[in-house]
């Protein structure tokens, strides 16, 4: 679980640094490398997520937001 926990705040400090670097690019200089390489790592980090993730915690997590 604790790897399940580190992946979510990964994801979310590198979704948090990847909307200041857009904020603050007033050039339009934002190298598409740098933002591929960004989107890439929160995708590794969700598929990190989705693979610990047990079924039944899916068809809890599906309940709830019905809910």
């Amino acid at each position: 679980m604790n790897k399940v926990l580190n992946a979510v705040r990964e994801a979310s400090i590198s979704i948090a640094c990847l909307l200041d670097d857009i904020a603050v690019d007033e050039n339009n200089d934002i190298n598409i490398f740098e933002i591929q390489k960004d989107i890439k790592h929160i995708q590794d980090q969700i598929t990190i997520i989705e693979n610990y993730l047990e079924p039944f915690t899916v068809a809890e997590l599906e309940e709830m937001k019905t809910e």
